[in-house]
């Protein structure tokens, strides 16, 4: 189906709320056009769609969309049987998925696209925040709100174009970047890839679409990005533990927890960037990673290095990674954090175990899914037990049934089954409910994070307010 999207006037989301969807309906409120949508429930980001002039339902009904629509978008995480996709059927309206749509707006840009199961966003956050420092003017679609723009979106003016690319279903198959960050590779999505072979081989294909002349810019500490490489016309690298085009060395990290670092950059080309220092607010190994990578793109695009040092030193993370929310009454602080695989976990716990050395961490966790539940039960119960205190709430079901018959619960009990903890992990059915029982233990000078992809940073946001 050929599309002319400035021919598009009036345009229906459904999901309108959904992180990458948000993105979208605000570049077409941003050219004009005129967007309408629904979602299961309200948000943050539907409020701000709504201050843009959005129309926007709560709950999916055939009757809300009619047939002066020139065009619906729809997320994947509805089922085929929602009844306004269905009605779209039958009007025969255009219809795109989300990444369709953005693989779309990107295929007369340059195209840069940051991919991998872990850090996408504040990758590509990072990225853009030099690219716009830079003055190149990118377009912007991101994961996650960053502070500096208020936004998940940026509207450019320059052939640059930025996007998170998500593998879940191969939607970053859509995608023919000139420039492809990828992070790091592992099993994920399994309900989708069923193994590492099947997400190796997705992939690689992706690789294999990045554009004639166009660059691979891979972590090669990860051994499934370093196989990645071998498909890839040109392909400039980053590490911290092999030898790489751009390395950190001489990491320290401060009584505060921000870290800095000496940036090795092999190659005349990149000679500009070798040797300089890169200081970084926000803390862990695993923003040190996220950084190389933005680092490795904006050198790849001809950014300068003071540019680049400036932008990363200055960048202060971004919405739901080790979000700082605020205090409680009794003096105890909180942070939320979007970690909901155990790799990420990990990362995040370390972080703040590094950051917070004298200080007990809570942690609630609400797992998200049955299947990555399922799949990765031994894999949650070793990370979490990081946590001085945990508590885990219900899973988020999002798209799921529960096919394996599997709870938080199964979580709690193999954490102290396996592990001798002082406090053991406690299974809290409600998020009202381990509110109140933090509330209750939680105490001046500890720190709470509230972890997970569902909705667990409500309960933060129940103990400030």
């Amino acid at each position: 189906m050929i599309i002319d999207l400035n021919k598009i006037k009036k345009i229906y989301f459904i999901g309108i709320g959904g992180i990458m969807m948000s993105a979208a309906a605000r570049y077409f409120l941003s050219r004009g056009k005129k967007v309408w949508g629904s979602d299961r429930e309200s948000g943050p980001l539907i409020a701000d769609l709504k201050k843009l002039g959005a129309k926007i339902y709560t709950g999916h009904k055939a009757e809300n969309v009619t047939s002066d629509f020139d065009l619906v978008v729809y997320t994947q995480a509805i089922g085929a049987d929602n009844p306004e996709l269905k009605i779209a059927r039958t009007l025969k309206i255009k219809k795109l998925t989300i990444y369709q749509l953005l693989g779309l707006l990107s295929r007369d840009k340059f195209t840069v696209t940051v991919a991998g199961m872990h850090g996408k966003s504040t990758t590509t956050a990072m990225l853009g925040l030099i690219m716009e420092r830079a003055r190149l003017d990118p377009t912007v679609f991101v994961g996650t709100k960053i502070k500096e723009w208020r936004s998940n979106f940026r509207l450019g003016h320059s052939k640059y174009l930025l996007s998170e690319a998500c593998e879940y279903k191969d939607n970053f198959l859509n995608y023919h970047p000139d420039l492809a960050v990828i992070n790091n590779l592992e099993a994920e999505h399994l309900d989708y890839f069923k193994n590492l072979v099947g997400a190796k081989k997705s992939f690689k294909k992706f690789v294999s679409q990045i554009r004639k002349g166009g660059f691979l810019v891979a972590n090669i500490d990860n051994k499934n990005t370093r196989e990645l490489i071998r498909g890839a016309e040109r392909a400039v690298t980053w590490g911290i533990k092999n030898e790489a085009d751009f390395s950190a060395k001489e990491i320290k990290t401060k009584k505060n927890g921000t870290v800095e670092f000496k940036l090795a950059a092999k190659g005349k080309v990149f000679r500009e960037y070798n040797q300089r220092i890169f200081k970084l607010k926000v803390p862990g190994v695993f923003n040190i990673y996220n950084a190389l990578g933005a680092i490795a793109g904006a050198a790849i695009l001809g950014v300068k290095p003071a540019v680049a040092q400036k932008a990363l030193a200055e960048f202060g993370g971004v919405w739901r990674r080790f979000e700082y929310k605020g205090r409680t009454k009794s003096g105890a602080k909180i942070y939320d954090d979007y970690g909901h695989h155990p790799t990420e976990i990990e990362a995040t716990l370390r972080a703040a175990k590094e950051k917070f050395k004298k200080e007990k961490l809570w942690v609630v966790f609400q797992p998200h899914l049955y299947s990555r539940t399922h799949d990765f039960l031994k894999e949650f119960a070793e990370v979490l037990n990081l946590a001085d205190n945990l508590i885990l709430v219900d899973i988020y079901a999002a798209r799921e049934v529960n096919e394996h018959q599997i709870s938080s619960r199964d979580v709690v009990d193999l954490i102290n089954k396996k592990y001798r903890r002082r406090s053991p992990a406690v299974y809290i059915p409600s998020l009202r409910e381990a509110a109140g029982y933090v509330r209750q233990n939680l105490k001046k000078g500890e720190i709470l994070m509230t972890m997970g992809a569902g909705e667990a940073y409500k309960v933060g946001e129940e103990l400030i307010s």
